[in-house]
């Protein structure tokens, strides 16, 4: 059996040093390749959405998930746009004896929303979609609802998403 140190050796005197180099930058391409591969393979779909604090969703068999929008979150004695509280308790109660649908309150800060999402949407070269989601309780009278959204659609936000829970 040959001594490695003395075949090394010989190989060095008959054509020079024939170390192999290891020539990272075709593995980077590749690691490159494929993080991009996967970041474009990505899904938000299936997006958890927490409830508000004291709601209880509605379900539902609906198959279609939702995006990223505007929140509306309504309880049993409140209306919540965006973690701000919009309709407290008393003007709540009002809701449900009043004659016609819109909702001032509610509609100049929906307005707002709308105002500075479609100027969002211009800098960006994108379209506004106007879309909006709403998380209502299941005790959530029908007339609070339909003024709401009435007053929603009035205010820029005519696609209306309504958040439940998927029944399995």
């Amino acid at each position: 059996m040959p001594n490695p140190r003395l075949a090394r050796q010989a190989r060095q005197a008959r054509g020079g040093s024939h170390e192999v180099k290891l020539n990272i930058t075709s593995m980077m391409d590749m690691f490159t390749i494929i993080l991009v591969f996967l970041l474009k393979s990505f899904s938000t779909q299936g997006q958890l959405v927490t409830p508000a604090t004291g709601l209880v969703l509605p379900t539902s068999t609906v198959e279609r998930s939702t995006d990223e929008a505007l929140a509306v979150k309504i309880s049993r004695s409140t209306v919540v746009v965006e973690d701000r509280t919009v309709i407290g308790p008393s003007r709540y109660q009002e809701l449900l004896t009043q004659n016609g649908f819109m909702i001032d309150e509610l509609h100049e800060v929906l307005s707002k929303f709308a105002e500075e999402a479609r100027k969002t949407a211009e800098m960006f070269g994108k379209e506004f979609s106007g879309e909006i989601t709403i998380q209502g309780d299941v005790e959530v009278p029908y007339k609070v609802l339909t003024r709401i959204m009435y007053t929603c659609g009035q205010a820029g936000y005519p696609v209306m998403n309504l958040i439940v829970y998927k029944k399995e």
